[in-house]
């Protein structure tokens, strides 16, 4: 039995080792104590049946089995940060073990000991590099405490997992602009430590990160939420702190990714523009924004004042909610200082406040003056120098007492006038000088009845200079005396009263401010051309 020991003594018990576990991961240390077991039963069989004296001379041939019958396990997917276990049967010198470790790629680690010096661990200081492979060599001559040698080197190898990756990106985008309402999403490709994620910013904002919907444990997804929104014209750089680790302790790698926040909306300008006069009663209103706006809060900032007096109206939106437009409810009235303002409350699609609060102020107009005729009469007009100008006046007074609740007499006179909450319309030197009365000449001299005549209303309107309007055209055609046929006309619009016929809608119509009125007379053939009109 003490030529057995003896020869178990001289038995290389890294060879040994090598054959059961070589080097192996901490998680197969019970099949490693396993095999190791084994190898010693068959070491104890082989010497028994070929024992050798013990001496105190070392055999040049210590390993009792070829090591050219064993190679290195390789294992794959290994945690980044798990440490190596090297079981031995036997106590180890540890100090010549250290020695003779080497370690591909090379990696700085730390050595531990158990107390029988016979359990030995590698551990990396930070972690093993990720997605490589890694050889751990024990170098010959390693001894153990008794002094013996290990007269071959042993290796193994294994591979680390792949490292965890972030993604970082904003939650809300609108036409590649980041909104100020916008979280930014940071999704990992695999599991990390929760209390190691954090998101640096360059501006920096201030916020807070929280578990992002659709999370889950093999791919987690956070969010960082902003306290406040995020400011408007920004660009921000987005980057993993450099402190997030995985779940097993690994490095987490993310390139740094950048955000745009879209602009502050402003205002562009008012119609009308600020110190503005002479400005139609039924005027609409409208602020044209630098962004397209967010329609509700917008319309809340809108205010329209008359002295201390809000007015009310609705709202209709243009040009892809860039532009609010406001059409009162009632007339603005005459000669009126009217304020027009838009608070910051005001928002933008993209969630961003209005930069600074913005106004304008504008005076309506006087009431318009006119020449009243009778049919016959005669007398000079107000507007321009024409032979008829005095037959336009009189048209007005009599297309104002139909349009302001009024009946037009078959006498020219106005009977029951007023009533209805509409203004008077004022007639525009501009659009009468130089719209209507050319073209009441055009189909006086020619002989024509129409609207269409070298295009329509709208194209005389803008070859005139009046580009941004909405319109409608009245015309009459009659002969004889030019009071008396102005007259006729108007009483065939108003007949149409009970089946809202064109001309009388047209009239009535309290969009429009202000007309042109043209009068013609050329061979006995009388024209009346009513242009109305109101600007955008």
């Amino acid at each position: 039995m003490q030529k057995v020991l003896a020869t178990i003594l001289a038995v290389p018990i890294l060879v040994l080792v090598y054959a059961g576990t070589a080097v192996r991961r901490a998680r197969r240390r019970h099949a490693v104590m396993a095999f190791v077991a084994l190898g010693l039963t068959g070491v104890l069989i082989a010497t028994a049946l070929r024992p050798t004296p013990a001496t105190g001379t070392l055999p040049a041939r210590i390993s009792a089995v070829d090591p050219a019958e064993f190679t290195p396990i390789v294992e794959t997917g290994e945690a980044p940060s798990a440490p190596v276990l090297i079981s031995f049967p036997g106590a180890m010198n540890t100090a010549s073990v250290e020695r003779l470790v080497r370690i591909e790629p090379a990696t700085s680690v730390s050595f531990g000991w158990d107390a029988t010096a016979t359990r030995f661990t590698i551990t990396p200081r930070d972690t093993w590099a990720l997605g490589k492979i890694h050889t751990v060599t024990v170098e010959a001559g390693a001894l153990d405490a008794t002094g013996r040698p290990l007269g071959h080197q042993i290796r193994s190898a294994f591979v680390t997992r792949r490292a965890v990756t972030a993604t970082l990106s904003a939650t809300a985008m609108m036409a590649g602009t980041t909104l100020a309402a916008s979280h930014i999403l940071i999704a990992f490709s695999g599991p990390v430590n929760a209390t190691s994620v954090v998101l640096v910013t360059d501006p920096v904002i201030v916020g807070r990160i929280g578990v992002a919907d659709g999370s889950t444990s093999a791919r987690p997804a956070y969010e960082f939420i902003p306290t406040d929104p995020l400011p408007g014209g920004t660009i921000f750089t987005i980057s993993l702190g450099a402190g997030v680790r995985d779940a097993d302790d690994g490095p987490v790698t993310a390139e740094a990714a950048t955000i745009q926040t879209a602009a502050a909306p402003a205002v562009v300008r008012f119609r009308p523009k600020t110190g503005a006069t002479g400005v139609g009663w039924t005027q609409n209103l409208s602020v044209r924004f630098t962004e397209p706006m967010d329609r509700a809060s917008t319309e809340a900032a809108w205010r329209v004042t008359q002295g201390t007096t809000a007015v009310a109206g609705k709202f209709a939106w243009a040009e892809r909610d860039t532009v609010l437009v406001f059409n009162p409810t009632k007339s603005l009235g005459y000669s009126q200082k009217v304020a027009l303002t838009v608070a910051v409350g005001a928002t933008s699609k993209a969630g961003l406040p209005l930069a600074s609060a913005a106004s304008a102020t504008f005076t309506t107009a006087p009431r318009p003056t006119s020449v009243t005729k009778t049919p016959g009469g005669s007398g000079d007009g107000v507007i321009g120098s024409s032979t008829w100008s005095a037959v336009e006046a009189f048209y007005l007074e009599i297309m104002n007492c139909t349009r302001t609740g009024g009946i037009v007499t078959s006498t020219g006179s106005c009977s029951s006038p007023g009533g209805r909450s509409v203004a008077p319309l004022w007639q525009d030197a501009g659009i009468t000088t130089k719209v209507s009365r050319p073209y009441a000449k055009k189909l006086a001299v020619n002989n024509l009845c129409t609207h269409f005549s070298g295009g329509n209303p709208g194209d005389r309107l803008k070859a005139a200079g009046f580009a941004s309007y909405v319109w409608a055209e009245n015309l009459g055609c009659r002969s004889g005396d030019p009071y008396a046929a102005v007259l006729g006309s108007h009483l065939f619009f108003q007949s149409e009263a009970s089946y809202s016929g064109g001309h009388y809608v047209n009239l009535m119509n309290a969009k429009y401010d202000r007309v042109g009125i043209g009068v013609w007379v050329s061979g006995g053939r009388v024209r009346l051309v009513v242009d109305f009109y109101h600007p955008l």
